[in-house]
């Protein structure tokens, strides 16, 4: 008897299942090892950064529950999914962990970097404006993939995700430009907004 449809794949079920649940552990585990320098922000700002998390979160469930009820349509998964899945899920979880290295005395959560963050143009920064958001964009795009087994979640996760990332990144933008200026945008024109090669 199968509790949970989307786990289900005819080879390498318990392997895939194991990798999935080290990664979905090492994603969790970002709560305690990312530590916020910014704490000390204004009230409004952490209000705001709630509101676009909370948006996220809701856009982040809603992928999950299409990619379950993708799941559901078919009776097998289609070839390959889950295993791409997988990757992406890695490739996400180790673009974020790259990234808050190199970030680390500058990290918050609010949607307002710190004032004395600097301009990164090393690491992963060298190829788009928010490797936090990509690694968060994989993280979702493989968890989907993995529990449909359908290649149409790639779409589901692109509406529901990338809409929300869309907003936060722009909020992220303007706040830059104003404290960059001219050189911003310059610096933008040399990256990708969230995907190589793709936006």
């Amino acid at each position: 008897m199968i509790i949970f449809p989307y786990f289900a794949q005819p080879r390498n079920m318990n392997a895939g299942i194991f990798i999935f649940t080290i990664l979905l552990t090492g994603w969790l585990l970002e709560w305690i090892v990312y530590q916020d320098t910014g704490k000390k922000t204004r009230k409004e700002v952490n209000k705001k950064a709630l509101l676009y998390k909370l948006s996220l979160a809701g856009m982040f469930l809603l992928a999950v529950c299409a990619s379950y009820s993708l799941s559901l349509l078919t009776e097998s998964s289609m070839a390959y999914t889950k295993t791409f899945g997988l990757l992406f899920f890695s490739q996400g979880l180790f673009l974020r962990y790259w990234t808050y290295y190199l970030i680390k005395p500058h990290f918050t959560r609010t949607i307002v970097p710190l004032e004395n963050r600097p301009l990164y143009s090393q690491g992963p920064f060298r190829f788009t404006r928010h490797p936090f958001h990509t690694g968060f964009f994989f993280i979702s795009l493989g968890i989907s993939l993995y529990i449909s087994g359908n290649w149409l979640s790639i779409l589901t996760t692109f509406l529901f995700v990338g809409s929300a990332l869309h907003y936060r990144m722009a909020y992220e933008e303007n706040y830059y430009q104003k404290k960059y200026g001219d050189i911003y945008i310059y610096w933008c024109k040399h990256r990708f907004r969230l995907l190589p090669f793709l936006y």
